[in-house]
């Protein structure tokens, strides 16, 4: 073989290893951020297990951001109807919706409603902040932000989402509290690098999902504050719980009826309840929840440990 046809040959080769690792590309905020870990060193970036899909974004795919559609972020203003807007186009053709980077926006409650395009994504990189005023929560008490029946969908970034909730604790016997994040019907989902604080009542629920990965999550409200659950999870099936600090003011995690194959892998929770399995049985039902794992668990400043809670029988 001629020198020539070698040179041609190895430029062929590391052009081709160029294109295959170029192919995508990596967001620097959907990483760790260290600075909320206060634990063993061993709990930071652990591998983990993966029942899903590894998601990555690829160069091309596009992006909306909140702004473009009416969003005025910092002003203390109602930016619902821009979400909504920006949402329906990142949905319809599979793109990013991106929540731009030291803004704070404010939501009355909202649906994200699926189905979408594959690969929709929701980067948070700023901050969403509830409404605050409750009468906007008079039509529906339980919700302020819900994702309905997306999949293959991710939701990231490093940002933060507050659900506002000093106003709704002090309420807590005379009003029923809304649900902070609440993903229903998703199936193949990442919830990975955000914080959640203060929420109204639980700050994360899972309902009717499967193939759900959230890691890298940090979730904090007062150890006082009423119901206010770190993540809660009912009827889902096949998910890992991971790296995660959760402390709050009831169940770190909180898993209950129709829910199996549940992996809870290197957390830190306090102040709360610990973590929980139930309540089950209420009113004499009949509940079933199955294959559930905790691995590598620090538990401080809670009222329990892992405990399963059910209601007694009186025959």
């Amino acid at each position: 073989m001629s020198p020539q046809s070698i040179v041609l040959s190895l430029f062929i080769v590391f052009l081709s290893f160029g294109l295959c690792f170029g192919f995508y590309t990596e967001d620097k905020y959907n990483q760790t951020n260290y600075k909320y870990y206060t634990g063993p060193r061993r709990l930071m970036k652990q591998q983990h297990e993966h029942f899903g899909i590894m998601r990555r974004t690829h160069r091309s795919q596009g992006s909306v951001n909140v702004d473009d559609y009416g969003a005025i972020a910092n002003d203390g203003k109602d930016d619902t109807k821009a979400f909504e807007k920006a949402w329906n186009e990142a949905c319809s053709k599979g793109y990013i919706l991106v929540v731009p980077k030291n803004f704070v926006y404010y939501l009355k409650p909202i649906t994200f409603s699926g189905p979408c395009k594959p690969n929709t994504a929701f980067k948070v990189y700023g901050t969403i902040k509830a409404w605050p005023h409750m009468s906007a929560y008079e039509k529906d008490r339980r919700l302020w932000i819900m994702f309905d029946n997306v999949s293959n969908f991710a939701v990231d970034s490093g940002g933060v989402i507050d659900g506002n909730g000093r106003k709704w604790w002090q309420n807590s016997c005379k009003v029923n509290k809304s649900l902070a994040v609440t993903f229903s019907q998703c199936n193949n989902l990442n919830v990975t690098n955000l914080k959640f604080k203060n929420a109204q009542q639980m700050h994360v629920r899972f309902q009717s999902c499967f193939n759900v990965t959230a890691s890298n999550l940090v979730i904090t409200a007062p150890g006082n504050s009423p119901n206010t659950d770190g993540i809660h999870v009912t009827e889902t099936q096949t998910m890992v719980i991971s790296n995660s600090v959760i402390g709050t003011g009831d169940d770190c995690i909180s898993i209950v009826s129709g829910s199996n194959n549940i992996r809870v892998n290197d957390v830190i929770c306090g102040p709360g309840h610990g973590i929980s399995i139930g309540s089950l049985g209420a009113g004499k039902s009949e509940a079933e929840v199955s294959n559930v794992v905790v691995n590598r668990a620090i538990l401080k400043g809670t009222t329990n440990g892992v405990r399963i809670k059910t209601w007694q029988v009186i025959f």
